[in-house]
């Protein structure tokens, strides 16, 4: 089984938008590939409908769990919350509001396949005019800088350590501490993959923008919460201090 994790807060016009262009899209790849499949959606205490929406949906689909916050504890946690409810033994993440389009799950299978990683990470970043979309210059400057630190510290050629759309193995996550509560929980789990030693492929995937909502991502506060893992790697790698 395939578990598919999703972290919402505010998406409820997002979440309308899956029996159409979710569930009918990662059904037929999952049994292309013999996979059954769970969809996780946690609700990081939304203020908006996007919990009645979700209940709506679960009522509809017998393959969806919906796990409620109550309160926003942030995309990180909701992550966390995630992992503990999944019955899968492999895990894919993705964005509520599918700007890494649900068809693109047949790539990541189909990497998964070819070469047994116990993560198959997307990146806009390993490809030409993948990241085309993503509008914003400084933001396209800030990711690229942060990658570049990322990519001398752990010694990888990893182009994109931020994006939440990945296969794993979640035997290998179940080794893992997390403790990141935002944004940056994807660098941090593929950031502590690589320092036990597990193996990471990486692939280009088209990111798209989003069509209903707002993002809530706080560049400021990330680039904060990306420094402090940025130094946690240095002391683990370097200075051979403990980091789950």
């Amino acid at each position: 089984m395939i578990s598919i994790i999703i972290p919402l807060f505010n998406e409820a016009e997002n979440a309308r938008l899956y029996p159409e262009r979710l569930f009918p899209v990662a059904g037929p790849i999952m049994e292309r590939y013999g996979e059954t499949c769970e969809y996780i959606l946690v609700d990081d205490g939304s203020r908006d409908t996007t919990l009645d929406e979700l209940n709506k949906l679960k009522e509809r689909q017998k393959n969806v769990v919906v796990v409620p916050h109550g309160v926003n504890k942030g995309m990180g946690m909701a992550v966390r919350t995630g992992l503990t409810y999944c019955k899968g033994d492999l895990v894919i993440m993705m964005d509520s509001d599918l700007t890494y389009r649900p068809e693109d799950i047949e790539k990541l299978l189909a990497a998964y396949r070819a070469t047994g990683a116990d993560c198959i990470s997307a990146s806009p970043y390993r490809g030409k005019d993948l990241a085309k979309e993503i509008s914003s210059p400084f933001r396209l400057f800030i990711s690229k800088s942060v990658n570049f630190l990322y990519r001398a510290l752990l010694h990888d050629d990893l182009t994109c350590v931020s994006a939440i759309f990945r296969l794993y193995n979640k035997g290998a996550l179940d080794e893992l501490t997390l403790e990141s509560n935002n944004f940056e929980i994807c660098a941090e789990i593929i950031s502590k993959l690589i320092l036990n030693g597990k193996s990471v492929h990486e692939i280009g995937v088209k990111v798209y923008t989003r069509e209903f909502g707002e993002s809530k991502l706080n560049v400021k506060k990330e680039v904060v919460n990306n420094l402090r893992i940025l130094s946690k790697i240095f002391k683990s790698k370097y200075l051979r201090r403990k980091w789950q």
